[in-house]
């Protein structure tokens, strides 16, 4: 399926499919849901893709920032958010050196700091949720058509398909060389080896320890969007595991999946209709502020995942069902998102 022009192509995932939730916790109880047909994009959405969002005035149209009511936010939080921070393009708190960087739209590339996200076909980062909603806006306008975020249903849908694979690329539990690796080299995914995880942990630990951080290549970077072919999912989507992590439309509640299966609400399943106190978790001392569920891994979090947060060791974040979560306004240099296409 070729997208309107400016667009990246889409790929079409038909439904009634069957997706079942696996351990830990919050992927729990497994369930089966009914998706009825809609259209996820191939890609990730690029630095190019989102540029002309931001040189077609996206950040200063108040329309494109209203919350729809099914979101379960006041309409003009959004735009509030906008105001208050002053954003007029992408950017984030480096988490080594704590200075703010940002788009400078001057310059080629995009970012002038840093290596991350800096190539016109790489996904854009520094993306908050509300930023991600307006570009859907702005899109939907441009194109005539309905694009949005996906739900969490959605997007585990395209990553998992009708089968309910345990990965995009199906149920093999590979080894952590065989899942992570450089683009070219047979890998499935841009993603931590373990032990490059644990380097990187030990060299931020000491701000002063950044540009060895650097000089060593293992703080990662964002690869291009079709950099691993071999990983597509059954409906020909890229990088549903790795690169970068995903917004999607729900508010996250850890609590949440038993409740949708005691009340039956298994067909084209959203999140809750507002933000559910405990928001992440359902002990002391809870999470008191609310996040939007995230989905996929970024390029800095390791195959096996036992760095990952779980009660239960390795969490094989690669899965299909592997859920996190990130306050609505926190956009960082490892999440971006990718937008969903309605169709009829």
């Amino acid at each position: 399926f070729q997208a309107e022009d400016g667009i990246r192509d889409l790929v079409r995932s038909r439904g009634l499919g069957d997706v079942y939730k696996r351990q830990p916790f919050k992927e729990t109880p497994a369930h089966r849901v009914q998706m009825s047909s809609f259209e996820i994009g191939k890609y990730e959405v690029t630095n190019e893709a989102y540029a002309e969002f931001v040189k077609a005035g996206g950040y200063d149209n108040q329309q494109y920032w209203l919350i729809d009511p099914w979101y379960g936010e006041p309409a003009d939080i959004g735009w509030k958010w906008r105001q208050k921070e002053g954003k007029s393009v992408p950017g984030y708190s480096n988490y080594v050196t704590r200075e703010y960087e940002k788009w400078d739209t001057d310059l080629d590339p995009y970012w002038k700091n840093t290596s991350y996200s800096n190539q016109a076909n790489t996904p854009v980062v520094g993306i908050s949720w509300y930023e991600a909603y307006a570009y859907c806006k702005w899109l939907s306008e441009t194109t005539g058509n309905v694009y949005r975020l996906p739900t969490e249903a959605e997007w585990e849908y395209a990553a998992r398909g009708p089968d309910s694979n345990i990965f995009p690329w199906g149920n093999r539990y590979l080894s952590a060389e065989e899942m992570c690796g450089e683009p070219g080299s047979g890998a499935m995914a841009n993603c931590w080896l373990k032990e490059q995880s644990a380097h990187r942990r030990y060299l931020r630990s000491n701000s002063n320890h950044f540009n060895a951080l650097m000089e060593t290549g293992l703080d990662g970077k964002t690869t291009p969007v079709d950099s691993y072919p071999e990983a597509v999912s059954w409906c020909g989507a890229f990088d549903m595991a790795g690169n970068v992590m995903e917004w999607t439309a729900d508010w996250f509640q850890i609590l949440y999946y038993p409740y949708r299966v005691f009340s039956g609400l298994t067909e084209d399943p959203k999140g809750p209709s507002s933000p559910v106190w405990p928001f992440i978790l359902p002990f002391p001392p809870f999470w008191m502020d609310p996040c939007r569920a995230i989905r996929s891994v970024g390029f800095i979090q390791d195959s096996i995942g036992d760095a990952n947060y779980s009660f239960y060791g390795p969490t094989y974040p690669l899965r299909g069902s592997h859920r996190q979560f990130v306050k609505r306004y926190g956009g960082t240099f490892y999440l971006g998102f990718r937008v969903l296409k309605e169709v009829d």
